[in-house]
C-alpha cells in the first residue's frame, strides 16, 4: 500500500509540476498575469521562466527519475514536502500580514488549497514509506 499511495503521491505531483513549469515556459506573461503579477518586461519574464519554469521543471524531472527507480522515493518525496511545506508556509505569512484571504484572486485561493494537500500527501507518503 505504501508503494502505491507513494508513487500516486510522486505521479500527481510531478504531472502538476511539470504542467506549472511548461506554462510559465510558454507564456510567461499570462501564467504572472493568473498570479495577479504584472511583467513590463525582459527581466520579470525571466524571472517567471528561472523561478516557475526551472524550479518546477526540476522538482517534476525529481519526481520523474523517482518513478523510475533512479533515485529513492524517499528523497522526491521530501523534495515534494519541501517545495510544498515552503509554498504553504509562506501563504500563511502572507495570510497573516494581509488579514483576509478574501483580499486575493480565485487562483492564488485554489493554491492554498493545493499546497496544503501537496504537503500533506507528501508527508504521509514519506510516513508510510518509512513504516514499510
Amino acid at each position: 500500500m505504501a508503494n502505491l499511495f507513494g508513487i500516486a503521491v510522486l505521479s500527481i505531483s510531478a504531472l502538476f509540476f511539470l504542467g506549472t513549469s511548461w506554462s510559465s515556459f510558454s507564456d510567461p506573461r499570462k501564467f504572472g498575469e493568473r498570479l495577479g503579477l504584472t511583467l513590463p518586461g525582459a527581466d520579470g519574464l525571466n524571472e517567471v521562466r528561472a523561478q516557475y519554469g526551472g524550479f518546477f521543471l526540476a522538482v517534476a524531472v525529481c519526481g520523474a527519475l523517482a518513478l523510475a527507480g533512479t533515485v529513492p522515493r524517499g528523497t522526491a518525496l521530501v523534495v515534494n514536502a519541501t517545495v510544498f511545506g515552503g509554498l504553504i508556509a509562506g501563504r500563511i505569512v502572507s495570510l497573516i500580514l494581509d488579514g483576509s484571504i478574501k483580499k486575493y484572486g480565485p487562483l492564488i485561493r485554489a493554491l492554498f488549497a493545493i499546497d496544503a494537500l501537496g504537503f500533506a500527501t507528501a508527508i504521509a507518503a514519506i510516513v508510510l514509506e518509512a513504516a514499510h
